[in-house]
Parts: C-alpha cells; structure tokens; sequence
C-alpha cells in the first residue's frame, strides 16, 4: 500500500495531503511563506506531521518547471524561487523520491484522470489564483512547449499598451474581484475574502454583481481567444472560487455577449467554448500531483 505526500504549494496557501492506495487523505492547509529560510522551516514542519514513513513526494507549485530536470526557471508567485534546482531541494527535506510540476499541470492531469476531463483529448484549464494559470491537452498529450511555458497565461496581454497593469494575472486573478468588493465595503483588502464575496452574490448586492459580472467579461475574452486557437472540446475552470457554481452562469452571459455583438452567425455554434468548472475544486492540483509522480516513477 503505497502513500505518496502531495503537496500544492501556491502564492497564498500550501495544501498537502497524503494519498494511499489512490485516496487522498488528511487534507491541510497553511500560509505560504514569504521568504526562502521561511520555507524551508515550513517544509521540514509539513514532514513532521506525517511520522510514518511514506513513499514519495509529489509537489505542485506556480512557474516555470522543467518536471524532467525538476529545474525551476522562475517560482511565479513564489518570488524566492529563480533558476534553481528545486528537486534537489525538495529532496533534502523529505529525504525521498521527489517529483515536481507546474500547478496548472497537475490540475489539468487531476481532471484528465478523475474530473471533467475523463476521456478529452483536446482540453485546456484556467485556474483563478493568485495568478492566473493555464495547462493545455492536444491529442491527450499536455503542452508543454519549448521553454517548458505553455500555458502561462498571466502573462498574456489585455490590451495594445503592454502594460504590466494589463496582464491577464492583474485583470483576473481572485485579487482583481476582492480590490473593488474592499473598497466598495470601505475595507482594507486582506480584511475580505472570497467567500464574503460570494455570500454578497448570493444576497444579489447590485454592486458586487457589477464587480463580477466585470470580471467575468473581462475572463470570457480570452476563454474565447483560447478556443478560437486550440479549438478544445471543453475549457475547465479550476482554482478556489471555482467551486462557487454562479460563478459559470456569470461567464455564460459573458460569453454569450461575444457571440450576440460579434454576429458571426452559424460560425458561432462551432467556435462557442464549452466551459466548466473543475468537479476537483481545491483538491484537483493534489490528485493531478499524485498521478504525476505515477506516471514518472510507477505505481
């Protein structure tokens, strides 16, 4: 009975849990440090939690990850991580075979193998963050791309001006809902949270539906930019907010605005994306980790 560690680590939480024979197990949650000493000490202290022995490790983490070398180009949101062999680090924590991956990634094999995307070929994943991430499957296979970058979709511009306040990370990660839903309630940002956020939906406050409804204008562009270039059968939506189930009937009507004022006619019914969210939620990076630790190094 094997027991694989898994964690997914990401701007604001890291999440680990333990996944024996298949199942994932004693799911947990803490701030993610800030600096890299700090890291370190909240690494070792994650490893004491789970005193008996375990097979392996399989980390899911924002950035630039080469799963093969376990070489990190650049951490994302974990600012402390650049050009560094972050296996070999991993390694000398938990002192076990460690395997490593971009979070977008795992969350799309989470999905490929026990969520939305059971059985697709064609796939891409836009997970909502602290960033924003993204994962493609072409022919059942995960892009990765040359400089092992595919998907980096915070990095993708919004407008002409190329200006950093225009990335795709700025217009749409979780942050860019909580700024106006603070100021609207005339509070400091890190004193709101997603889930108030949510709860105001629910109690339909006309200004919170305008500060979503934006957003997901703002989302339903490049969802549509991704299935004019990659044609997929499904484009899942992952992440936190993801398991709040009005947030898909607020992309619909922004999708279905594109489709009215573009008026393209029968083209429409082919190029309209099929969107969804993850059936994993929180969980999907963790499973997508675990099955790619498998996949590497066997059951």
């Amino acid at each position: 009975m094997k027991k694989i560690l898994v964690l997914d680590i990401g701007g604001t939480f890291i999440k680990y849990g333990l996944v024996v024979s298949g199942q994932l197990e004693q799911v947990k949650k803490q701030a993610t440090p800030k600096t890299m000493d700090a890291f370190n000490v909240c690494l070792n202290r994650i490893k004491k939690e789970f005193p008996e022995p375990f097979d392996g490790v399989s980390i899911s983490m924002p950035g630039i990850i080469d799963a093969e070398s376990g070489f990190a180009v650049h951490g994302g949101s974990l600012e402390f991580v650049r050009q560094m062999d972050i296996r070999t680090f991993y390694e000398a924590i938990f002192d076990c075979t460690v395997a490593v991956e971009n979070d977008a990634r795992s969350g799309i094999l989470g999905e490929m193998n026990q969520g939305q995307l059971t059985g697709i070929e064609n796939a891409a994943m836009i997970v909502l963050g602290t960033g924003v991430g993204g994962s493609l499957i072409v022919n059942g296979q995960l892009v990765k791309g040359f400089h092992q970058a595919a998907g980096e979709l915070s990095l993708v511009q919004t407008d002409s001006a190329m200006r950093l306040t225009d990335l795709f990370a700025v217009k749409n990660s979780v942050y860019s809902l909580l700024k106006p839903f603070a100021k609207m309630l005339n509070k400091p940002v890190d004193k709101v949270s997603g889930e108030a956020f949510f709860e105001s939906i629910k109690n339909e406050e006309p200004a919170a539906q305008i500060i979503l409804q934006d957003y997901c204008d703002s989302l339903a562009v490049q969802i549509w930019n991704l299935q004019a270039i990659l044609d997929p059968e499904k484009i899942v939506i992952g992440g936190g907010i993801s398991s709040q189930a009005i947030l898909l009937d607020y992309i619909k009507q922004s999708l279905q605005k594109n489709v009215t004022s573009l008026n393209i006619g029968p083209l429409a019914s082919i190029i309209a994306p099929n969107v969804v969210l993850s059936s994993l939620g929180n969980d999907a990076n963790l499973i997508g980790a675990y099955y790619h630790f498998i996949s590497k190094h066997g059951k």
